[in-house]
């Protein structure tokens, strides 16, 4: 009895300097979720549309300054982006025909026949919906728009 005392009499000066949201348990609502500054990086993609990426398959996205992918790329798992202010634009795009010449936004037609999983199908019907992101408590970078979500987390 006197140990559960003296640990509740010890901890009372710590919760007194913790915010009241952090007392209570609330998070921070989506829309004061913090903006990330860039999206470049490699990412494991943790869940879509709410859900743990399943099959027993992991994903992994990656983000240059223009465009993002995953493997296998030849089915036409590749995008231009745009992002500014949380604010994202996608477009799945093809090659130029002109050696050198620049991508030209429009649906890719795979070049190559590969089996794709239906989470990799899952994942790019979530990614060619997304139009904004933003952070995730959890530390994480959720894009989301037309119904879907993806929530990645940094590699």
């Amino acid at each position: 009895m006197r140990l559960m005392l003296a640990l509740l009499l010890g901890s009372l000066p710590l919760a007194a300097c913790q915010p009241a949201d952090a007392l209570s348990g609330a998070l921070p609502t989506a829309a004061s979720w913090p903006i990330p500054a860039t999206l470049t990086g490699e990412y494991r993609v943790a869940a879509i549309d709410g859900q743990e990426v399943g099959g027993g398959i992991g994903i992994a996205l990656t983000v240059t300054d223009s465009m993002i992918w995953f493997d296998p790329r030849c089915a036409g798992f590749s995008w231009t982006y745009a992002y500014s202010g949380g604010a994202l634009t996608m477009e799945r795009p093809e090659r130029s025909r002109f050696e050198g010449g620049p991508y030209v936004a429009s649906r890719m037609r795979p070049t190559c026949r590969i089996a794709v999983h239906p989470e990799q199908q899952r994942l790019a019907a979530a990614l060619d919906a997304a139009a904004r992101a933003q952070k995730v408590p959890s530390n994480g970078i959720e894009l989301s728009g037309g119904g879907h979500s993806v929530t990645l987390y940094a590699q």
